[in-house]
């Protein structure tokens, strides 16, 4: 034998829920200084300004204060307006967005959260240093490689007449540079 059963089930009874969005910008910078250390073959004023030159011939800009720059990549590139310092800047950021469903638990989430983006941006940005680091110093070592070689000229042109120049690379492919001058 069978019984029918008959069950009412009532509308469910909805609160509406309010979320809390919380949000804020997260950014990371970080730099290598290099110090560009030139033999005093001319004076200081004649080496920085035939340095000078040679980045200009290898696509650096001037800026108004006088110094240059130059971006590799993703990194800017500075050199100080006295020539003597090399800044290489990175820098990243993102915007961290939370919900909860109060403006307590959003604010405590979007702090970790926080913390956890600085880490990560901290991280992409130190790697974007390593990656163009070694580029600009082969960069820098060859422009002062010409600029060395251009004040070695000038200085012996200033001591006599200029006989031969010769320019070859040695057994471990550094420069050399003979001049022969009369005196």
């Amino acid at each position: 034998m069978s019984r029918g059963y008959r069950i009412r089930i009532s509308d469910p009874n909805w609160r509406p829920v309010t979320y809390h969005d919380a949000a804020k910008q997260v950014a990371s910078t970080d730099a290598i200084e290099m110090d560009v250390g030139m033999l005093e073959i001319l004076p200081e004023g004649a080496m920085t300004a035939l340095l000078r030159e040679e980045l200009a011939a290898s696509g650096w800009s001037k800026g108004q204060d006088g110094g240059m720059s130059r971006t590799f990549g993703e990194v800017a590139v500075t050199l100080s307006p006295d020539g003597r310092t090399v800044t290489v800047r990175a820098a990243a950021s993102k915007q961290v967005t939370t919900r909860a469903t109060s403006q307590e638990q959003a604010n405590s989430r979007l702090e970790e959260a926080g913390k956890r983006a600085e880490r990560d941006l901290a991280q992409e940005v130190a790697r974007r240093l390593g990656a163009h680091e070694g580029e600009i110093r082969g960069e820098l070592q060859a422009a002062l490689q010409k600029v060395y070689a251009e004040a070695l000229r000038q200085k012996a042109a200033s001591m006599g007449q200029i006989e031969s120049v010769h320019e070859g690379r040695g057994a471990d492919g550094e420069l050399e540079l003979t001049i022969k001058v009369r005196v």
